[in-house]
């Protein structure tokens, strides 16, 4: 497997914690990117420069909500007044609510976690994809170019939706359709790839008291092995990739079952009598 991002520069949102402060420590140290990740809490960010070690050089951060589109431009410019041409934007920040029916999850939690899920990665790609530039290095070596990506990191409830996610999937479900579009559109000018990664051992998951010792804490996949195939996958130049089980699972059964597919899992997860999802089976809950 060919190592495209030695020495390039990678823009990822959500660097500090779970699947991107994994993916982050995993581009720099294994793969020498240099990383210019993007998030909010600069404790998480110093607490990350420290796991970085000496290999901390190749890092640097940005302290800024994704969902604000101003914070973008400011973001492009500062790299452009710099002559920094990063090769790959890769969007991984998210935020997931807690489950709950559809008719008792206000507009405005439904609007927040559209701006966090899918328009923060409208705004990233109207403002970085003009300034994505190919390879520096297969230039300099008059190896055939790589092309600039995009890498877009969506959800296993965007192929199957989950009964009590109804803002989270259809963020996610926004997400498929923006990036299936941009695939055709940017086709040969773009690598442009999304993965649908299935439940991970993330801040998303543990905020919530109830998904601790939970059906989904007990089949989530440790955030640094979903982080190893996520890179594994960006290196092959995957287009479409959908990672772990039980993602494969919710994949299939709703391509087979589109209909009855959603209702076997939500019976599942019914059936598991997980306090996670008391609110969803709740018949005194709306």
């Amino acid at each position: 497997m060919r190592n495209w991002l030695e020495n390039e520069y990678v823009i990822l949102t959500g660097a500090s914690g779970g699947i991107g402060k994994e993916l982050c420590k995993l581009l720099i140290c294994k793969y020498k990117a240099n990383v210019i990740g993007i998030g909010r809490n600069e404790q998480k960010m110093r607490l990350l420069m420290e796991e970085l070690g000496e290999n901390v050089s190749r890092f640097s951060c940005r302290l800024f909500d994704v969902s604000d589109k101003s914070a973008w431009q400011d973001f492009v410019q500062e790299l452009l007044q710099k002559g920094i041409k990063p090769m790959l934007l890769i969007n991984n920040a998210g935020a997931f609510p807690t489950f709950n029916k559809a008719l008792n999850t206000p507009a405005e939690t439904l609007e927040r976690i559209m701006r966090v899920n899918y328009f923060s990665i409208v705004y990233a790609v109207e403002t970085v994809a003009p300034i994505l530039a190919p390879s520096v290095a297969c230039k300099r070596s008059g190896k055939p170019v790589d092309l600039p990506a995009v890498v877009n990191i969506a959800s296993s409830a965007a192929l199957c939706s989950v009964v009590g996610t109804a803002a989270y999937s259809a963020s996610k479900s926004a997400v498929k359709g923006y990036t299936e579009v941009l695939q055709m559109e940017e086709k040969g000018k773009k690598y442009i790839g999304i993965i649908y990664p299935g439940t991970t051992a993330t801040e998303l998951f543990r905020d919530d008291e109830h998904t601790k010792n939970s059906a989904l804490d007990k089949i989530a996949m440790p955030a640094d092995k979903m982080a190893k195939k996520i890179a594994k996958k960006i290196l092959k130049k995957r287009k479409r990739a959908v990672v772990g089980w039980d993602a494969k699972l919710m994949y299939w059964t709703a391509k087979i079952m589109p209909v009855k597919g959603p209702a076997l899992i939500a019976g599942v997860m019914k059936i598991s009598k997980s306090k996670v999802f008391t609110d969803v089976f709740d018949e005194r809950n709306g």
